[in-house]
């Protein structure tokens, strides 16, 4: 790295000068926060805030992901000693794998300040709305990022804070992962954005940046009707006789965390859709995201359990015990037999709760959801139907290949029926995608999802689970139902199974 070319005494750089004057820093100063990643646009944020007068910290996080990457913090280490500001690094732990990107992003910022100011651009605001409008977000989420000292570059383009680096002398660090096809902000950047430029024969960036800022507005004027119209959520009556696009907001902003904690996301539509249909009467109870359940009572609704509800559990020795007829392949219990039973009955009271009004169908998913299916219905105090379909991705792998294939399809119709399919396990989610488009074509009334278990980490695409019994670590399972080729489905705990390299 070049010496800065500027003495303090002198001045910054004109240009230097002239775009921290666009950015929204606080008064000079004030501290603030900086992560700076060594890229670009995080060192143009460090120079840019120094030269607004901020008293700076500059933050990186290695993720240790990369051969090498600990060296990026010495570049970051060495560009604020020469600027005169504070320099802090921080060492996370992330595994390669489903969700990097998210992941990563998760662990960056939970070892910084809520308010600690990012990098982002103009550029990053518009690839920012189109992911989120691809992910189905509404007016919040196309809203994009707010401006302000969090994000005090949106005003910029990515190529002023290359500039910046050129004059000042800085060498950024090249990140490949933002090459990676992987991550669909990656080719949102790389492809989306040129074919949309090429279409409209226009650069769509600052039209895209635009319309977050007009969103933004609207969606805050909504807000404020919803407020006035509903000033407490948790009555039930006035959701009923609110417009409903206020009511919608009303339920969003209530379900929303406050507590800026970045691994929560807001609501879902399906989850405030069903919170409206508690509201007006058309159910008791319904279940949202994190194993928390919404109910009314004397016409107000209260949210039962924490985000947290669903049991997580740990690889470590359990209580019950390895059955002396399983190979070495067969590990620990991961859930033990009485925390099944005890999680089934729940599950079962919660449905009771939910579809006192029209008992649902069971569609189990053969052969890993047998047991569990079996169980489940007894746990259910209504007159179920069941039916059952065969679906087949692993063969008689460990990993899933990706390609949905209809073994054995249902014998009811669905048209009009509130239909529950119930899943022994959920990994990447795309057989759940699958299934749930060819079931939704067959026009049932409802369609909701009850897994037994979920792999944290592992999914591919958005899960909308009303019914949710365990989140288990990223390894392969067996018992319960689920087997290897055929095998240990009799088991009565669900077990890790941790395949022997030297037998093929």
């Amino acid at each position: 790295m070049n010496a800065l070319p500027f003495e303090p005494a002198t001045g910054w750089p004109e240009e230097v000068a002239a775009l921290a004057a666009r950015c929204s820093f606080p008064g000079p100063g004030r501290p603030l926060a900086c992560a700076v990643s060594g890229g670009p646009d995080s060192l143009a944020l460090l120079v840019l805030a120094v030269a607004a007068g901020c008293r700076v910290t500059a933050i990186h996080v290695d993720h240790g992901l990369r051969p090498g990457s600990a060296a990026e913090a010495d570049v970051v280490a060495v560009a604020a000693a020469r600027l005169g500001a504070e320099f802090r690094g921080e060492q996370v732990a992330i595994a390669d794998g489903p969700n990097l990107e998210a992941r990563a992003r998760r662990a960056r910022f939970a070892v910084m300040p809520d308010d600690v100011a990012t990098g982002h651009t103009m550029d990053d605001q518009a690839e920012t709305v189109l992911c989120n409008l691809l992910r189905g977000a509404g007016l919040d989420g196309l809203g994009g990022m707010s401006p302000g000292v969090r994000h005090p570059l949106l005003g910029l383009r990515r190529s002023e804070t290359a500039s910046v680096c050129r004059s000042m002398g800085l060498e950024p660090v090249r990140d490949p992962s933002n090459d990676d096809p992987r991550h669909l902000r990656n080719r949102v950047r790389n492809e989306l954005l040129p074919l949309c430029e090429q279409i409209a024969r226009r650069d769509p960036v600052p039209v895209l940046a635009r319309q977050a800022d007009l969103l933004r507005d609207e969606a805050s004027f909504l807000g404020v009707l919803a407020s006035e119209a509903v000033p407490d959520p948790t009555d039930a009556r006035a959701l009923r006789d609110a417009p409903l696009a206020l009511a919608r907001r009303a339920v969003r902003g209530w379900l929303t965390p406050a507590d800026g904690r970045t691994d929560r996301h807001p609501p879902s539509a399906a989850e405030v859709a069903r919170v409206l249909d508690v509201a007006s009467g058309g159910s008791v109870a319904a279940q949202i995201a994190g194993g928390r359940r919404v109910r009314r009572s004397a016409s107000r609704l209260a949210i039962e359990g924490e985000s947290d509800k669903v049991p997580p559990v740990k690889t470590e020795r359990a209580a019950s015990p390895v059955p002396s007829w399983v190979p070495a392949e067969v590990g620990e219990p991961v859930v033990t037999a009485e925390a099944l039973s005890a999680r089934v009955a729940e599950l079962g009271a919660a449905i009771t709760a939910d579809y006192a009004t029209e008992a649902p169908l069971l569609v189990g998913v053969l052969k890993g959801a047998m047991i569990f299916m079996s169980d489940l219905a007894r746990a259910i105090d209504l007159p179920v139907d069941v039916d059952f379909m065969a679906v087949s991705s692993y063969g008689s792998a460990t990993r899933t290949s990706g390609v949905v294939r209809i073994v054995k399809d249902l014998d009811a119709d669905l048209a009009g029926r509130h239909v529950l399919v119930v899943e022994d396990i959920i990994d990447s989610g795309l057989t759940l995608n699958y299934l749930r488009r060819y079931l939704q074509a067959r026009r049932p009334a409802s369609l909701e999802v009850c897994a037994l278990l979920v792999k944290e980490g592992e999914q591919r695409v958005p899960l909308d689970l009303r019914y949710v019994g365990f989140k288990i670590p990223s390894e392969f399972v067996v018992g319960y139902g689920l087997d290897v080729d055929e095998r240990y489905r009799n088991l009565r705990s669900v077990h890790l199974y941790r395949p022997d390299p030297r037998r093929s």
